[in-house]
């Protein structure tokens, strides 16, 4: 597993801050001393257009003029999923030049987007994002030799405990898990890609990790010996996982199985 940073790299300041008055006033304050110092800025939105049924919500297209105007002097662009490839590509090359120093978007931008010099991100509503979303947007900074920051805007202060973590690690696979145990696993077999739902009858996904992979090693163990499984009389005969056969080379499976019911084939 990699933890560091690659070669070159230095790590990502961030900040978490409540979107009230005085909040903005120190994101845009943020904003026009690094744009100031020749940086480049992402602003990053949960959604394109305000919404009537989420009128709590910034919008990429909405804010466009305001962020326009509040920055006069440096050019402002959009990027979205439902421009056309083209216009899409063309956003992206004036930002990279630098004909753009502040780039609207939506979270199109999470993957396959190097700008070496984009030195800033503020993620408006970013209470709507997944912890591991939003660590894999603050990768789109920090990725040259420039000192880079990220900003998380929360809705309310109460949404501001959850982003908290983002400003003290840098760790993806400790985020990760982090988002799995708040958000929960989802549908492992469905379209669902987060939610507490009941998979298995002895276990959660988040929280039992470690002993769904020694199920799952055992399990193996257990049927690649013949002894286990055959055929009597023309019926199968599978002597139990936990019972009849041993478990020794898994005691994180043997000590949990010995605190629950025995286990029964097919719910007989």
């Amino acid at each position: 597993m990699i933890t560091d940073l690659p070669p070159g790299r230095l790590p990502i300041e961030t900040y978490s801050i409540e979107g009230n008055e005085s909040g903005f006033e120190r994101v845009y304050q943020m904003m026009l001393e690094e744009l100031e110092s020749g940086g480049k800025v992402y602003l990053v939105y949960p959604v394109i257009e305000q919404s009537e049924q989420l009128p709590q919500l910034r919008a990429a297209s909405a804010d466009l003029e305001m962020i326009s105007t509040k920055f006069e002097g440096y050019n402002c662009g959009l990027l979205h999923g439902k421009m056309k490839s083209d216009e899409k590509d063309d956003a992206l090359r004036q930002f990279r030049s630098g004909a753009i120093q502040i780039l609207l978007s939506t979270q199109v931008i999470e993957i396959g987007v190097d700008v070496p010099d984009a030195s800033m991100m503020v993620v408006m509503n970013a209470e709507r994002f997944g912890i591991a979303q939003l660590h894999q947007l603050r990768g789109r900074v920090g990725r040259g030799a420039r000192k880079s920051k990220c900003v998380l805007v929360a809705s309310t202060a109460s949404s501001l405990n959850r982003l908290k973590v983002l400003e003290k690690s840098s760790d993806g696979f400790h985020l990760a898990n982090i988002d799995l145990l708040v958000r929960g696993p989802g549908d492992l077999l469905g379209k669902k890609q987060s939610g507490h739902l009941p998979e298995f009858p002895i276990a959660r996904l988040e929280i039992d990790g470690n002993i769904i992979q020694e199920a799952h090693l055992a399990a193996l163990d257990f049927i690649r010996n013949v002894d286990n499984i055959r055929v009597q009389g023309g019926n199968w005969e599978v002597k139990i996982l936990g019972t009849s056969h041993n478990l020794e080379k898994f005691p994180q499976l043997k000590a949990e199985l010995s605190m629950r019911q025995p286990l029964s084939l097919l719910g007989d």
